[in-house]
């Protein structure tokens, strides 16, 4: 990198940028008009309220306000800087960018994540060309064996990783990286002797990337018929935590998987990166696995922006099962829908596909894929002894536990029948009395009441966000007239001032417009005329909410002139009570002219009414 980026780069790629593109990405977005809408990727929400502005380029979520064009989204999404979020963008654009020089200290400093991603697709690059030449024929060989082509490869950019020590370090510092940023990376260590040592030896190598795309870590296994030596080394290895790559937050496959996800609302999620593999190759392409690591919160937040049903495709022994009951623990706080998919003890999904259930055959059992909770409650029940007294008390109140996860009375009251008292071999009287007991009720009204009781509950931050005033509702469609339909304004917008709104926000909206030059201009000049961000939030929001009358031309002179009448009607008052002082008499003529004056003002206010009624 040579410097700072030329600012007329930065607004070149921002006027460029796809923001649907992007923001796609993460969160599934559906047309709603000359606008898209989906679940807002920064808050948990159950109804959309995130809406992208092709045309403006913007985005606004009017739950949490968040807000901003595309630059503004990679760097919140991601957590990026300012120059890591262009740098991104224009990668991803195929744009090339440009630096002003600076000193050798502010260029060490720009761009640390850019750099870093650039070391692993040098690094991936590397992988890719062993895997096809000769010192790859073991890993292709076992890809074989396993039922992969090089079209398989390909769509997963697999690598390989000579069996040697420093052969990827050598390569990379040849191209001019620096040894700290490959050790910071993960790519190698230091060696005792101050060299450095690969990380991935003689493994067969999987790419894991965020989102957008970029290569932020891997994944290596051994591969039978190679020697590593004296030591007994671990089947799978992956990148260690680094700027780059956090394995509590990553999911493999996510680009790949993401389309048919967002398309589907459904994702399957796996324990394996050749799952996910084989499960694509056979047409089931809304699969992903996590690396190395349970499902934990991080995983299902991602996700639950994209689908809302989770499917957990996992092993079908003891600890295949365990791992979907903590992962379903996990997702209970995002009010998304978990399943089972039941597989034969010892079979994952690839051996499932493989087999002669065939793809079909794996389609048919996610399509019966079960909730986790009975899943859970025949778990808990079949592992006590229920041929004797204390086996089934033991059992009894281990699962009627569970039935208090069970938001759905009818539902609760089903387990209730189906997976505790046909199984243990109890009365649902029974059941339900030791339920109450564990303050867990079967009663179809107090589920339903406490139900609504743990609704969460819709706020707003923004300061023009709870509209109690019809004067403020008035105000905010007055704005919004002027930022998305100016042409409509009529002549009396250009009499209002200040005074005629009353909520300080709208008059800071109302200054920006003016500002800037009057309704008409950009939205971004208007953003530029704002105060603080606090108001650009609102501005953006305004600039972006829906309302089917903003284009209606009767509407947007009504909403005028019933915002101007208010001072108009003042004036009225404030002049007949200074008439009210003064002495016809002996001063008859400015008597008569106040009297006219009044009389102008009264026709004005009855013209603003007839247009208002």
């Amino acid at each position: 990198m040579a410097g700072r980026i030329r600012n007329e780069d930065v607004q070149a790629l921002r006027e460029r940028a796809d923001i649907v593109e992007v923001v796609s990405s993460y969160t599934a977005l559906k047309r709603a008009g000359a606008r898209m809408k989906g679940l807002c990727p920064f808050h948990q929400e159950n109804t959309p309220s995130f809406t992208v502005d092709p045309g403006q380029n913007l985005y606004h979520c009017f739950g949490c306000q968040a807000g901003g064009d595309v630059i503004t989204f990679l760097r919140e999404i991601e957590g990026f800087d300012f120059p890591e979020a262009v740098e991104h963008l224009a990668r991803r654009m195929g744009f090339t960018l440009h630096y002003e020089e600076l000193s050798s200290g502010q260029r060490r400093s720009l761009g640390e994540r850019t750099q870093l991603q650039e070391l692993n697709a040098a690094a991936l690059a590397f992988y890719r060309d062993v895997l096809l030449g000769p010192d790859g024929e073991v890993a292709r060989d076992y890809l074989k064996e396993r039922g992969f082509g090089r079209e398989d490869a390909e769509r997963f950019e697999l690598g390989f990783a000579p069996n040697e020590w420093d052969r990827l370090s050598r390569h990379l510092i040849t191209q001019g990286a620096d040894q700290r940023d490959i050790t910071r990376v993960g790519l190698a260590i230091t060696s005792d002797r101050g060299g450095l040592r690969d990380r991935f030896k003689g493994r067969l190598l999987f790419p894991i990337k965020d989102a957008g795309g970029d290569v932020i870590g891997f994944g290596g296994r051994i591969l039978p018929g190679i020697e590593y030596g004296d030591f007994e080394p671990p089947k799978y290895l992956n990148t260690a935590e680094t700027p780059l790559y956090h394995k509590s937050k990553v999911l493999y496959g996510l680009p790949q998987a993401r389309s048919t996800m967002a398309r589907t609302g459904q994702v399957l999620i796996c324990e394996g990166y050749t799952d996910v593999m084989a499960l694509h190759q056979a047409g089931i392409t809304n699969a992903v696995a996590t690396c190395g690591t349970a499902v934990g919160e991080d995983h299902v937040r991602v996700l639950t922006r994209y689908v809302h049903q989770l499917v957990l495709a996992f092993d079908g022994d003891a600890a295949g099962a365990g791992a979907a009951e903590r992962a379903w623990r996990i997702a209970k706080a995002f009010d998304v829908d978990v399943r089972v998919l039941l597989l034969p003890v010892g079979q994952d999904p690839a051996d499932v596909v493989r087999s002669d259930e065939g793809a079909d055959g794996l389609r048919t059992r996610v399509a019966h894929a079960e909730p986790v909770v009975p899943f859970a409650i025949r778990r808990t029940v079949d592992a006590h002894d229920l041929a004797t007294q204390e086996g089934r008390t033991s059992a009894l109140q281990a699962a009627v536990g569970l039935l208090g996860d069970v938001a759905d009375p009818d539902l609760r009251r089903q387990y209730a029948r189906t997976e505790i008292a046909d199984r243990v071999g109890v009365s649902i009287e029974f059941v339900q009395r030791t339920a109450a007991r564990a303050g867990v009720s079967l009663d179809q009204h107090e589920g339903i009441a406490a139900v609504a009781a743990g609704r969460p509950k819709t706020t707003s931050r923004g300061p023009l966000g709870r509209l109690a005033s019809g004067r403020v509702r008035l105000e905010r469609a007055a704005l919004r007239i002027a930022l998305q339909h100016a042409e409509l304004l009529p002549d009396a917008w250009y009499e209002l001032e200040d005074g005629d709104f009353t909520h300080p926000t709208a008059r800071g909206v109302f200054g920006a417009i003016m500002a800037a030059g009057g309704p008409g201009v950009t939205l971004a000049s208007v953003l530029d005329g704002a105060t603080d961000d606090d108001l650009r939030d609102v501005i953006r929001g305004v600039a972006l909410e829906e309302d089917p009358l903003a284009a209606d031309a009767e509407h947007a002179v009504a909403t005028i002139q019933r915002l101007l009448l208010p001072r108009v009607e003042s004036e009225i008052a404030r002049r007949k009570a200074a008439i009210a002082q003064r002495n016809a008499g002996t001063d008859a003529h400015g008597f008569e002219a106040a009297f006219r004056e009044i009389l102008v003002l009264e026709e004005r206010a009855r013209a603003l009414r007839a247009t208002t009624d």
